[in-house]
């Protein structure tokens, strides 16, 4: 927590969000603000769920009840958890690995079937899962720049904005990806009513002083 901190005062962060995998055993949670000096740094807690259809980050939640199980299914059972909590869904990096040669499987989770793979973001974007999270990350710290286009297209075709995050499991990355909002985050309620609003796109390679913005493109005219 200290080098977090460090490191995001360092790059010019205003808050770092934690998602930890599956949950937060009580006193991990207790302990990740203990004696840190932020400083006025905003610091959230949130959850990164393992489904079947991939990794789905949750905020103002807990964690799994239980077990997730199934296909779509699955994300639809966390879908009501999360709702139930007034929280929100953004599925993280959708298209890890789909780019990649493939054998009898590919790497990703939402088109594993080779023959599935979509060849436009319009086919994309029929995945159901999308139909039911609220959003969905564009930039994330450990995507290509193949990915991380057709996330943008993606996105677009579904009518969202598209979030940013690092994914990083240290203090190096951290800031690769992030996301602008509109207006002040000062605690997760803020984080999660602006997801909702879609006061926000997400950011590429503001660690490194060159952030570039991958906002939502207004319509093409009739």
């Amino acid at each position: 927590p200290f080098d977090l901190v460090t490191e995001a005062r360092r790059i010019g962060l205003d808050g770092v969000v934690i998602t930890e995998h599956n949950g937060w055993p009580a006193h991990d949670s207790d302990e990740f603000v203990r004696g840190i000096d932020h400083d006025g740094l905003v610091l959230i807690r949130a959850v990164e769920v393992y489904t079947p259809l991939g990794h789905i980050l949750a905020f103002g939640y807990q964690g799994p009840s239980s077990p997730l199980h199934g296909g779509i299914e699955a994300v639809e059972q966390l879908h009501a958890e999360v709702e139930a909590v007034g929280g929100v869904m953004v599925i993280a990096h959708p298209f890890r690995f789909l780019f990649n040669p493939a054998g009898l499987f590919t790497q990703n989770k939402l088109f594993e079937d080779p023959r599935t793979v979509p060849d436009t973001p319009e086919q994309a974007a029929e995945h159901p899962v999308f139909r039911i999270v609220h959003e969905v990350e564009v930039v994330n710290g450990g995507g290509t720049p193949r990915e991380t286009r057709f996330a943008h297209d993606v996105v677009n075709v579904l009518g969202r904005n598209g979030t940013g995050g690092s994914d990083a499991h240290s203090a190096a990355g951290l800031g690769k990806g992030t996301t602008s909002f509109v207006g002040d985050i000062r605690h997760e309620r803020d984080l999660i009513d602006a997801i909702r609003s879609g006061e926000f796109h997400a950011v590429q390679d503001f660690h490194v002083g060159r952030p570039v913005p991958y906002a939502k493109e207004p319509p093409a005219p009739s």
